[in-house]
């Protein structure tokens, strides 16, 4: 990346010695070079982000089929589900959302008694009180498929299978591997570092991030 720098910084210097006065070609005819070559380098950039199967472009927006996921739940609590104001004072207590961005969309709450978890409930009022998002927070907790912290992504594909979109350039882990379940509603995201599962993720598919 470095050199890609230093690379457009000559050329931009060129760029200007070229257009300096009077255009002449054959005097100038390293600046023209360096245009042509930076074109070319746009263009293979370009394609290789935005267009090549594998790209991170590709990957975040390509379809994927559905997988069933609609088994999943979290100490019972499933993504969609409707947490009553009683039950979530019974059995869980709030914490802060650090986000102020999201204060005034969500709540965040954790189990009292239950596994370590984060439970993401809408209090907007088109979805009051409906559970968006979901995440681990302790090795004893599982898919409904017995995926737990720890498992490398070849367990994790073995037992949901090859239908997912793979975030290689992920800005939280390493990799990521998002499942979708368009009838229920329901995306299934796993991150890895070092090929290990180091998140797990539930999430209403329509507050899914990318």
């Amino acid at each position: 990346m470095i050199i890609v720098y230093l690379v457009l910084a000559i050329i931009c210097l060129m760029v200007i010695t070229a257009f300096y006065g009077k255009i002449n070609i054959r005097k100038h005819w390293i600046g023209f070079a360096a245009l042509v070559l930076l074109v070319a380098m746009m263009a293979i950039f370009f394609r290789q982000t935005f267009f090549v199967t594998g790209s991170p472009y590709h990957e975040i927006h390509k379809q994927v089929a559905s997988t069933d996921l609609s088994s999943e739940s979290v100490n019972g609590v499933k993504i969609d589900q409707i947490l009553s104001t009683s039950a979530q004072k019974k059995d869980f207590k709030s914490k802060q959302v650090s986000d102020k961005s999201l204060q005034k969309e969500i709540k965040v709450l954790i189990p009292k008694k239950k596994e370590k978890a984060t439970y993401w409930v809408s209090i907007e009022d088109a979805d009051k009180n409906r559970v968006i998002h979901i995440e681990y927070g302790s090795d004893k907790l599982t898919t409904s498929r017995g995926i737990k912290f720890g498992d490398s992504v070849d367990k994790v594909t073995s037992t949901y299978g090859s239908a997912y979109r793979n975030l290689t350039k992920s800005d939280r882990y390493e990799q990521e591997l998002v499942y979708e379940d368009r009838d229920n509603n329901i995306e299934l995201r796993f991150g890895f570092w070092d090929n290990k599962v180091e998140m797990i993720w539930l999430t209403a598919l329509d507050k899914a991030p990318i």
